[in-house]
Formats: C-alpha cells, structure tokens, sequence
C-alpha cells in the first residue's frame, strides 16, 4: 500500500484541526533562528570586509611611502653631477674590471656642450635609460630585484639589464 491510498480513503472533514499555538510555535522558531543565522552571517561578512579594507589601507600607506622613497632617491644623472665634487681615482688604481663606460663619463661632463653631442651617437648606459632608470631605483630602495624583472618583462622591457647596469644602448634614451 502506497501513502496516498491511505490518504485518499480518509474522511478530511473528520480530522480534527492541528494546534494552532504549536503552529505558531514552530513558524517562530524557525524565523527567529533564521534571523539568527542570517544576522551572524551578515556579522561576519561585516568583519572580513572592515579587516579587508583595514589591510588595504595598510597596503596603500606602504605604496605611498614607498613611492616617496623612491621619489627622494636622486637619479644617475645627479649623483654623476655630484660626483667631480669627490676626488676621483687615478687610472692607475681603477680595478680592470671596471667598464671604459665609467672612466669615460667624468671626461663628458667637464667637456663644453658642442663637445658632448658625439657622444650621444654611441648611447646610453642603462642605468640612465629613461625607460629603465625607475627600475634602478626600486632595487636600490630595497625592491627585491626577481620582483623588479617581472615588472620590467610586462612592460616588454629586457630584464637582463638589471644585472648590467653599465651596459651601453645604442637605442638609449635621454631626458
């Protein structure tokens, strides 16, 4: 026998109405822990976003201090135009692995301007590089240099030139 049988053979005027305080009872039940439940969801949902936007706002305080840094740090062609006020180093104790790029930059800069204009035909040391210099300068505040590479790549620039800062470009670009 099937429920439906059984159902079907019942007189429904004969059965006596359910308690409508137990009705009631179960209908409260159910809707005060569903609120529960839902508030306590919303609680927690609540607390992840605030924690969420609390290390954001970390995050963004970091970038912007970093950015100051970095901002702050001079570029190569300052620390060049400081760099006559120090003595320099005879030729004779230069280390011979020192590139000809370096001994020949002092030279450039003591030399007139209409003097200098040949010099830009030969090309750009990295580090200088327009395109590269900002790269120089998160290594130097600290920017672990995998990091530096990666970001440099998705700019479709060469990350091998950060380990070759005195490389020279034939496409190098000046301010």
């Amino acid at each position: 026998m099937d429920a439906t049988s059984i159902v079907g053979d019942v007189d429904k005027t004969q059965i006596p109405p359910l308690n409508q305080k137990r009705i009631l009872a179960f209908v409260n039940h159910f809707l005060v822990s569903t609120c529960t439940f839902l508030n306590e969801f919303a609680l927690g949902c609540e607390t992840k976003f605030v924690e969420m936007e609390r290390q954001l706002q970390k995050t963004e305080a970091a970038l912007i201090i970093l950015e100051a840094k970095l901002a702050s740090i001079p570029t190569e062609h300052h620390v060049a135009e400081e760099a006559p006020s120090t003595p320099t180093p005879s030729k004779e104790t230069n280390p011979p692995e020192v590139p000809i790029v370096d001994t020949e930059l002092p030279a450039e800069e003591k030399q007139p301007e209409e003097l200098q204009a040949p010099s830009e035909f030969i090309g750009v040391r990295a580090c200088e590089d327009l395109r590269y210099r900002k790269f120089f300068k998160m290594v130097q505040v600290g920017v672990p240099p995998p990091a530096v590479k990666q970001k440099m790549q998705s700019e479709g620039l060469e990350p091998r030139l950060l380990d070759t800062p005195d490389l020279i470009l034939a496409d190098g670009q000046r301010e």
